[in-house]
């Protein structure tokens, strides 16, 4: 499906507040893997960062046909966003491209939410209860937050560099070996390079210092009153989990970065981790040897059918840059399949948005490696 990536995720992240409202019993900064049912009948996953007032993260149905108020279940997950107010309470509503459920609840303890999930067509709210809990082959995180402002200038009304950064890595763990290697491959995904540091706010702190250098050297020399506004800079980065458990850790790194100019350039990065050994998980781990233009036809046809084109029709006359499309390095593992997410430029122009490809289990049994990282879930 085309779409863009959730800027409104990026924009509303820039309202987190330092201390937020009074909040009885939930840490400041905290990520939440919950497991629980709407209607205790429609399990679903939750994985949530709460940074002060503000929560953000994913959720998803865990068992196809369990969907309720006859919603599509694309397998993918859901991205929501909510902030906290006093007494613990939250509204987290679906980013959807159309208008998308509302869960409107509380914190009934330090590790369970309940409330009700609320459809926009009209029907009959349900309750729902998730609880925090990490079963075997699913891992605890830490969460790390830096938000900061530079000006360009010491003057009234001087441009701005504004930066976010909001970054997981593992807690404790059973086994250290893996949580180290797991760590030291997080810290590489979120930084882009290699890090001898392992001190995350001291990281952070120093990605922050090495973006506000970059603005004042690039633009304090050529300053110009009369366009400010044209010398502002922005740079939001979040790593989202988007499934834990299983053995299988997908995460994704959204980043939003603005240097003036006609807008900014957003992107999605995924990994996907075997728990079972902290290490990153590549195509050749899941999909069979000689393969690939089998898993590519699949994929474009995928692609055809999200479009509503014919399959007769070429890709090409659809505005795509080739009729087939490979498989990605940037992909995820979900309970029910596998996504291939394509960012803006990578098999479309820009205006055709990011492209999200997910295909179930059962439509990839032909390809897929028996046995290894996914056995628990493509059974």
């Amino acid at each position: 499906m085309k779409k863009q990536i959730e800027t409104i995720i990026l924009l509303v992240l820039l309202g987190i507040t330092g201390a937020g409202n009074a909040q009885n019993m939930v840490p400041k900064k905290c990520y939440l893997h919950l497991i629980g049912t709407i209607n205790k009948e429609y399990p679903i996953e939750m994985n949530l960062v709460k940074i002060n007032d503000t929560i953000y993260g994913d959720y998803s149905f865990v068992q196809p046909g369990k969907i309720p108020f006859g919603k599509e279940n694309t397998g993918n997950g859901i991205a929501i966003y909510g902030k906290m107010s006093s007494g613990d309470a939250f509204n987290l509503k679906e980013l959807t491209a159309s208008p998308g459920s509302l869960f409107k609840g509380k914190f009934v303890s330090s590790q369970a939410l309940s409330g009700t999930f609320e459809s926009t067509n009209g029907s009959k709210p349900l309750p729902f209860e998730v609880t925090e809990k990490y079963p075997e082959g699913s891992i605890a995180m830490n969460v790390y937050y830096q938000k900061a402002f530079m000006p360009l200038v010491k003057k009234p009304k001087s441009p701005v560099a504004a930066i976010q950064l909001g970054m997981l890595l593992p807690g404790e763990s059973a086994n250290p070996l893996i949580s180290d290697t797991l760590i030291r491959l997080m810290l590489v995904k979120f930084t882009g390079k290699l890090v001898r540091i392992s001190q995350p706010e001291k990281l952070l702190n120093g990605m922050k210092q090495i973006y506000f250098e970059n603005y004042l050297s690039t633009n304090e020399g050529i300053y110009n009153e009369k366009m400010a506004s044209g010398f502002n800079w922005q740079s939001l980065k979040f790593l989202h989990i988007l499934m834990n458990g299983s053995h299988i850790l997908s995460f994704y790194i959204d980043h939003y970065a603005f240097t003036g100019g006609a807008h900014g350039i957003q992107t999605r990065q995924f990994t996907v981790v075997n728990l079972w050994t902290g290490k990153e998980v590549e195509l050749k781990n899941i999909f069979k040897e000689n393969t690939e233009a089998q898993l590519s036809s699949i994929i474009s046809d995928k692609i055809h059918e999200m479009n509503h084109l014919p399959t007769t029709q070429s890709l090409k006359d659809a505005g795509f840059f080739s009729d087939t499309v490979k498989p990605t390095d940037n992909f995820y593992i979900t309970h029910e399949g596998i996504g291939f997410f394509y960012n803006q430029y990578d098999i479309a122009p820009y205006a055709s948005g990011t492209i999200d490809v997910f295909v179930p289990f059962r439509e990839l049994k032909d390809v897929l490696v028996a046995g290894g990282v996914i056995r628990e879930l493509s059974r």
